[in-house]
């Protein structure tokens, strides 16, 4: 193990190498550039568990701006207050993999106001252990907290309450949370809450599952409530138990609950006027959520400053192709810019998605709420026509041989020259050697090649073949 001191010393020392075997000495003003740090320094994988002489390092890295520590040993949270204080202009610090942990997390004796980003992935950290410590981090505007199985506790209590008892982080506008437990609408509403000014926000590998609802039993109870509806029993293909949930991959059905796509038409446009979520957010990143239900995604919609979408690899597009979940997608959110990085959505690439959402869904009896949306931008747009360009696998063709004609039905186009040959040859009671075959369409062809297949002779239905013994 080392110090943060020996491991910029050792690293970036610039000490004079020896000259003794040379021919000649190259002399060096004192003033080298090599005598002072870069503003950056890297420092992972170096086995540091502690700061070390603290007064050498303030003299040394006195001007180092951002410094990474990830995949180190440090574990005492008091060692990163030594550092912090040792570094007046750090505004930028990386202590993933670091074993850190919740366990004596001190508290600074005074605030940290240069720094701005900080990065604590795999740490091990908890969300209220590490609360007071950034309340005298007054500045950050970036955090990461990935992969620290961090549980948000939703009291069931009135919503109001909790925002008054929640610390609140107006100037972090990049929030990095994946594979931490964020489920459900509660979880983001915490969010929004303690992250009021978002921008940015990255939950891959997060558990959720709904935009909507706080439990899967509120799911349920709301597909209950509604089995009574006029709408339900008009649409009357939906059983009670499919009810309870909304699994619809957008490409056998709009929704499988039919009237839940409806409900959830009439709570979109309930919450427009309503305090949405993420007030500020123009990036968000779903990619490995558990969405089951194209209902889910429109919710973003209501998202006022929502512009780019990271999602991939969800339940829902496991029946899809790649261009089939870029134009579904696309369609159902107006507001969206960007999807899955790239070029912005240009206005030919969406009016393409929108009309072919409007021919997708034509013929189905119970058709998603964009769908009359986009009726009245594009008008009625219908199903292209099925052409089948894949050739035809049999066909009917007549045969003679001599005096003698007959329709021969179904003859696999597969089958080779050879093979027909040698199936003819048992009806007319001669050795297939001694038997050519003629393809009569306008001109006689002799078909002479043994292994070619039949559509590479052009056979069609009602052509004729013609069989001659060889002389």
């Amino acid at each position: 193990m080392r110090s943060i001191t020996q491991a910029v010393s050792e690293k970036y020392s610039d000490d004079d190498e020896d000259t003794s075997g040379s021919g000649f000495i190259l002399f060096v003003p004192r003033s080298s550039p090599r005598k002072r740090l870069p503003s950056t320094l890297i420092l992972d994988h170096c086995e540091i568990d502690s700061v070390g002489d603290e007064q050498s390092l303030s003299s040394m890295c006195h001007e180092v701006n951002e410094l990474d520590l990830a995949h180190n040993q440090i574990s005492e949270w008091t060692e990163i207050n030594k550092l912090i204080s040792c570094l007046p202009k750090l505004s930028f610090l990386n202590l993933s993999y670091n074993t850190l942990g919740s366990l004596n997390v001190n508290t600074p004796e005074s605030s940290y106001p240069s720094l701005k980003k900080l990065v604590l992935n795999r740490v091990g950290i908890q969300w209220n252990d590490l609360v007071p410590y950034l309340t005298l981090i007054p500045n950050l505007e970036e955090l990461h907290l990935s992969f620290n199985q961090i549980e948000i506790a939703v009291e069931d209590e009135d919503a109001t309450d909790e925002r008054a008892t929640t610390e609140v982080f107006p100037k972090i506008t990049t929030l990095h949370f994946d594979g931490n437990r964020v489920e459900n609408r509660d979880h983001l509403l915490w969010l929004s809450v303690t992250f009021p000014s978002l921008t940015s926000l990255v939950l891959c590998d997060c558990p959720l599952w709904t935009l909507r609802w706080k439990s899967p039993a509120a799911r349920k109870a709301q597909g209950t409530s509604m089995s009574g509806s006029s709408f339900a029993s008009s649409s009357g293909s939906a059983d009670s138990s499919s009810m309870a949930s909304c699994s619809g991959d957008g490409k056998t059905s709009s929704c499988c609950v039919p009237f839940l796509d409806h409900d959830c038409s009439q709570h979109i446009k309930d919450n427009l006027a309503e305090s949405s979520l993420f007030p500020h957010l123009r990036s968000i990143s779903l990619n490995n959520s558990m969405f089951d239900c194209w209902e889910e995604i429109c919710q973003l919609r209501i998202w006022p400053s929502l512009a780019e979408l990271r999602m991939q690899s969800c339940p829902l597009f496991r029946k899809l192709t790649e261009h089939e979940r870029r134009e579904l997608t696309i369609a159902r959110l107006p507001n969206l810019r960007r999807l899955n990085g790239g070029g912005d959505i240009n206005a030919k690439e969406r009016e393409e998605a929108e009309r072919n959402f409007l021919r997708r869904f034509h013929d189905y009896e119970v058709k998603p709420a964009r769908y009359h949306e986009l009726l009245e931008i594009h008008g009625h747009v219908a199903p292209f026509a099925k052409v089948k360009l894949a050739p035809p696998k049999v066909a009917n063709v007549w045969v003679r041989y001599g005096e003698q004609r007959w329709n021969e039905k179904s003859i696999s186009l597969y089958m080779t020259m050879k093979e027909l040959r040698e199936k003819f040859s048992f009806t007319v009671g001669l050795p297939a050697s001694k038997l050519r075959l003629w393809h009569i369409d306008i001109h006689p062809m002799l078909m002479r090649f043994p292994a070619k297949r039949l559509y590479s002779y052009n056979l069609k239905d009602g052509d004729e073949i013609l069989i001659d013994e060889k002389l």
